[in-house]
């Protein structure tokens, strides 16, 4: 795998723990650029939680979605693909990745996304009433192509899709160490909240060439996987999510904690 996205390629990893160490108390509120919500026929089917295991029924588990759940017409890996398109979308300057204003990038429809925090982070953000929560422990991009420099090519007689989910899958497996929290209630059986989409094709802007040096800045192909979890909505007042995941294939640590007002 030639270069990770969250984290993504090194020029990205350090400027994304230069940025977090300066940046770890800013208040964040939905103050991103309007994004038209790829998702839009995503509508709302109803309690998409009904036939919960004993697992998912535990307290912390009970206030996320579990891993099968069909939330507002869609599964996890297919939000996880809306969740990518969309994040890539955003110039450099107002990316959610660099920029710690942005990091609630998705305020239209039902769910809102978030992007993930660096170790040791910590963010305040606002959210509706009404609304679920989308973000990442751990996630990934391997697209394609990408400069010759990268000698990043298949095998003769590999697919596109093959190479591309070989790489994020090889990167996954190694990811340890999962946790998160929702005030204070532990959620369990993490294992099961990984999700690899097939072959989808993304326009990311081309400034993004700042953490991925593989965009072309028109429709090219990806596979996208990480660890994602989806909040049920809320009740009104101060809400604290806590999360963790640690990647041995790269050394790299994420532990950060949403502090979420319902409004």
């Amino acid at each position: 795998m030639k270069k990770l996205l969250f984290p993504t390629a090194l020029i990205g990893l350090f400027l994304a723990a230069f940025w977090f160490t300066a940046c770890q108390k800013d208040t964040i509120n939905s103050v991103a650029p309007t994004q038209t919500h790829q998702a839009s026929d995503l509508a709302n089917t109803g309690t998409p939680n009904a036939d919960l295991s004993v697992t998912d029924r535990a307290n912390g588990n009970s206030k996320v979605f579990p891993p099968n759940a069909n939330m507002y017409g869609s599964s996890y890996t297919e939000w996880s693909k809306v969740w990518m398109q969309q994040f890539m979308s955003f110039d450099c300057d107002h990316n959610p990745w660099n920029h710690p204003e942005y990091i609630l990038f998705n305020t239209s429809g039902p769910v809102y996304i978030a992007a993930g925090i660096q170790a040791g982070g910590s963010v305040d953000i606002n959210i509706p009433h009404g609304k679920a929560l989308l973000f990442p422990l751990i996630n990934y991009l391997n697209d394609y192509p990408c400069p010759s420099e990268f000698n990043f090519e298949p095998a003769p007689g590999q697919s596109i899709e093959d190479f591309l989910t070989q790489g994020i899958e090889d990167i996954l497996s190694s990811v340890i160490n999962l946790s998160v929290s929702v005030d204070g209630d532990e959620v369990s059986n993490l294992e099961a909240y990984k999700f690899v989409t097939d072959l989808f094709y993304f326009t990311a802007h081309p400034s993004l060439v700042c953490i991925d040096p593989c965009v072309t800045g028109g429709s090219q192909p990806g596979v996208a996987g990480g660890y994602y979890i989806m909040l049920k909505p809320l009740s009104k007042g101060q809400h604290t999510v806590h999360y963790h995941s640690y990647t041995e294939a790269l050394g790299w640590e994420q532990d950060g904690t949403y502090n979420i007002t319902v409004q």
